[in-house]
């Protein structure tokens, strides 16, 4: 059954957790920005399908020009940003909705995640909500093997990887996928079957929240890759953020090889030939900008998955200010 409040109540909701996430920031030192929701690239990610615009593409992100922006000069940054990603919908996604996005230079992935914590706890406080109980930060890897039972060095090649995990997880990878997309498609796979079948259930049991990081580097993104925080191998310096088990953040320490990123580009590419779906166009402008990009940590933030859990609502039709 929805709970969903009067629409001056949801109106009056916005505006108070837009208020108190601009604080947050501003108490920071960082600086609101607004781009661009149309544009001419976007950064080419698994599973992420942007809307065609009038010759443009619909931003998935503000991602790329708010980096463009760091590359050309600009201070600690955050936006407030409307985002638009095809075919997603459901009691937590929608096709149109809006990213909290900040970035801030000389720092690392930590950072933005403490960022995390303070923004959630400043919106729970704007609703007089008690903050959210402690953080427990986990490796992914580790985190895997307590709840499934499954052991992984994290580099594993796309055969390796079926070999190692439970069957019913359907990480084979289909003959039509290219050589280069394999390892992506097994990883990703991999994500989603342990997230469906464990990972999310034990999320919802967590009496706080809970940042997984060092990611395995097929998993990388536009995230660096260094040592992981055990020290035992590599990983990707990600992180991903969940409370009461739906996730909310996702922040990266920024990768700034432009070969590398072009790399990663590419293999994502081939994933989407695998999968029959339309190429995007390859984000030159973005690349060359990524040459003077400083070093730099960022993270986005679901605003109305904040909003629903400040709310203690449901799901995303609940604290939407759609009139209908």
């Amino acid at each position: 059954m929805s709970s969903r409040a009067p629409l001056a109540d949801r109106v009056r909701a916005w505006d108070r957790a837009l208020h108190a996430v601009r604080a947050y920031f501003r108490q920071e030192g960082l600086h609101e920005v607004s781009t661009p929701v149309r544009l001419p690239e976007v950064a080419i990610e698994p599973y992420i399908e942007p809307v065609q615009a009038s010759g443009g593409l619909l931003a998935t992100s503000p991602e790329l020009p708010m980096k463009q922006l760091l590359a050309a000069g600009a201070p600690d940054l955050f936006q407030v940003a409307p985002v638009f990603r095809a075919a997603e919908q459901g009691r937590l996604h929608s096709e149109g909705f809006h990213l909290i996005e900040w970035y801030r230079r000389g720092r690392d992935e930590g950072a933005v995640r403490a960022d995390v914590e303070g923004l959630i706890g400043a919106v729970f406080a704007a609703f007089g909500r008690a903050p959210v109980g402690r953080w427990e930060t986990y490796g992914f890897l580790g985190l895997l093997e307590a709840t499934a039972s499954v052991r992984l060095r994290g580099d594993e090649d796309a055969d390796a990887l079926a070999a190692a995990v439970p069957s019913a997880w359907r990480v084979d990878v289909p003959d039509t996928m290219p050589a280069t997309a394999r390892d992506l498609y097994a990883w990703t796979a991999l994500l989603s079957s342990w997230s469906d079948a464990v990972l999310d259930p034990w999320l919802a049991q967590q009496p706080g929240g809970v940042h997984i990081v060092d990611y395995p580097p097929a998993l990388a993104a536009l995230a660096q890759i260094g040592s992981a925080r055990a020290g035992q191998g590599s990983a990707a310096h990600r992180f991903e953020s969940y409370i009461g088990g739906v996730e909310l953040a996702n922040g990266y320490h920024e990768l700034r090889d432009v070969l590398e990123q072009r790399r990663r580009f590419e293999i994502v590419a081939a994933l989407r030939r695998g999968h029959g779906l339309q190429p995007l166009p390859m984000p030159e402008a973005f690349l060359t900008s990524l040459e003077a990009l400083p070093a730099c940590a960022g993270a986005a933030l679901g605003f109305e998955r904040l909003l629903m859990q400040a709310r203690g609502a449901q799901t995303l039709a609940d604290i939407a200010i759609d009139p209908r």
